[in-house]
């Protein structure tokens, strides 16, 4: 299926919805989020960006601050502006949604170890790789709790903490190697 055939259905859907219901009305809006993550599916971040805002928007006056839809249409905000490589614009985005999962759904909960973990990785990606293993450790500690040992989620928290564990030995190393080449002797 084209590019085109998926998401012209979703566009006139959408249409549809917004010009009967009016832009807010949750119909539309879990439409525009539908037709969003077909834009990001296809790499048409900048499309997909703009309908992911205008939602966060809409859920903000609909739903409120703190409403897991609203919070859920932020995380796909968050992680739209992360896949198109704005990482310092998502930072902010996922620890405001992660402080707002913690307070409605608990610490262990699946969709706030995903959001620590989402975070965990924006950390790792702009260099800030302590912030990263702080989190990624926590994640993994938490899923092993609750998910257990071998669940999925459990074993891609253990592979990111220990890729970013390795790429900072890695950096270490380096420095290390350099500080020891700039001596004579």
């Amino acid at each position: 299926m084209s590019r085109n055939q998926a998401i012209k259905p979703l566009e006139l859907q959408l249409l549809t919805l917004e010009q009967s219901l009016g832009e807010h009305h949750p119909d539309a809006i879990r439409a525009r989020h539908q037709l969003a993550h077909a834009y990001r599916a296809a790499n048409d971040f900048v499309e997909a960006l703009v309908l992911f805002e205008r939602n966060v928007a809409a859920g903000l006056r609909v739903y409120g601050p703190q409403n897991l839809f609203t919070l859920r249409m932020r995380s796909s905000l968050a992680n739209c502006l992360y896949a198109a490589g704005l990482y310092q614009a998502a930072i902010p985005l996922f620890e405001e949604i992660l402080r707002g999962r913690e307070a409605a759904l608990g610490n262990n909960h699946p969709d706030t170890l995903r959001s620590r973990g989402s975070l965990a990785n924006s950390y790792r990606v702009t260099g800030r790789r302590q912030d990263a293993i702080d989190l990624y450790r926590d994640t993994l500690e938490s899923r092993e709790r609750v998910l257990g040992a071998n669940n999925p989620s459990t074993q891609a928290s253990r592979r990111n903490l220990a890729a970013v564990c390795l790429q900072l030995a890695q950096t270490i190393n380096i420095e290390l190697m350099e500080d020891g080449g700039d001596q004579g002797d």
